[in-house]
């Protein structure tokens, strides 16, 4: 949409619906052709299976009837050494009798041939009916197999695309309603801190990133809309804030919104100053302490686009494809002094980067010179040195409060 924020691209989320679906429909149309495949397999080693059983009840027929002829030549035979034993000695009948025993030697040797071919046969098709059977029912596990798999899939693929779908719903109505109550100017403003990128091999320093986090209103309200929007988890927060402000806890509402909601509000708003200065950014990273315990990241921006100047003194920059690992924090001055060691202990799973920092409110002037002092000194010493450039605390309080109270008036 021209002159809105990518980031409210709203028509690419009716896209991204579509492709969801397609993309399980394409799923599902693989399913079913796997599915037809095992089956096609399994009609063809069935149909084999049939035709070797044929064969083989073939060849067991054969075989009888070869050994059948085999046994009454071997019963001929004995009637005739029988015959020769009741004429001996008369030489003349010996002699038709010998003739009769040679006569059935003669058919009883291919006879006996034939017969020990026809159990060979049939021992083979038996090897080939045992396989064809075996053929059977690995494709018939194979179909089981898949159907379960693939049915057990399709209802995960149906359950996910019926619940991302109507996640983008949700995000598609809550956003165009946003889009809808600010102006074109306003737009533009949000296009510009969302999208703009300064020019190449140009170094970002530390008054743009100070300009880039003094986010307004409209960037405040733009980044939890968002969030609101598209992240299940922030929404559901939200609403749990405004059915206790309906039930008359106003004050325990505000205060957990003060306690939580404005720090993911922080951490988005330096995800998104430094997103266009950056590759990638990975965000709540395991790192280890000497001690045995270990620590989270809260963000490291991977692969820097432009030199980046976050001060004057060894630490305070990273070169361009470099690395910066970034604590955030929010608080009032006392929160943020009490902080100190804790801040100290984060700092030491910032080493692996080319520079870091500790990014937090204004609220660190409020401190007296001493304490700031000392703050800033510590905390640069332990190597990730403190830069106060996101709005005041009490400011991001108010904003998100009226923000929370905004979604109890649009429900």
């Amino acid at each position: 949409m021209k002159g809105t924020a990518s980031v409210f691209d709203v028509q690419a989320m009716c896209n991204a619906a579509q492709e969801i679906y397609q993309t399980k429909n394409t799923t599902f149309d693989t399913c079913n052709e796997g599915l037809n495949q095992a089956q096609q397999l399994l009609d063809e080693t069935q149909t084999e299976e049939q035709i070797s059983k044929t064969m083989l009840d073939v060849a067991i027929g054969v075989e009888m009837a070869k050994h059948a002829i085999v046994i009454e030549l071997e019963a001929r035979l004995a009637v005739a050494l029988a015959e020769l034993a009741a004429v001996t000695p008369d030489p003349i009948a010996m002699a038709a009798v010998g003739m009769k025993i040679e006569e059935i030697g003669s058919q009883l040797i291919p006879a006996r041939q034939e017969y020990e071919e026809a159990v060979r046969h049939r021992e083979a098709l038996e090897h080939r009916y045992e396989l064809a059977v075996k053929c059977v029912n690995l494709a018939k596990e194979r179909m089981d197999t898949l159907q379960m798999k693939f049915e057990a899939g399709k209802r995960s693929i149906e359950g996910i695309t019926d619940k991302g779908c109507a996640r983008l719903d949700l995000a598609y109505h809550d956003l165009t309603q946003y889009i809808s109550r600010i102006t074109p100017e306003a737009r533009e403003g949000l296009n510009r801190w969302f999208n703009d990128k300064p020019e190449k091999n140009t170094p970002v320093r530390p008054n743009e990133i100070r300009d880039k986090l003094d986010v307004n209103e409209p960037i405040t309200d733009a980044i939890l809309e968002y969030l609101y929007a598209t992240d299940a988890g922030f929404r559901a927060n939200v609403d749990g804030y405004c059915n206790e402000m309906r039930a008359g806890d106003q004050v325990g509402a505000e205060l957990k919104i003060k306690k939580q909601m404005v720090g993911r509000l922080c951490e988005e708003i330096v995800i998104r100053a430094f997103k266009p200065i950056s590759t990638t950014i990975s965000t709540q990273a395991k790192e280890s302490l000497p001690d045995g315990r270990y620590t989270k990241v809260d963000m490291i921006v991977y692969g820097l686009t432009n030199p980046l100047v976050l001060g004057r003194g060894e630490g305070m920059g990273a070169r361009e494809r470099g690395s910066l690992a970034v604590e955030v924090k929010s608080g009032h001055s006392s929160y943020l002094y009490q902080q100190l060691s804790h801040l100290q202990d984060q700092a030491y799973g910032h080493k692996g980067c080319d520079a870091s920092c500790v990014i937090c409110t204004r609220d660190i002037h409020d401190l007296s010179f001493e304490k700031e002092n000392e703050l800033r000194e510590k905390l640069r010493e332990a190597g990730s040195p403190m830069i106060g450039m996101l709005p005041r605390k009490d400011d991001l309080d108010n904003r998100c409060i009226h923000f929370v109270k905004g979604k109890i008036k649009d429900v």
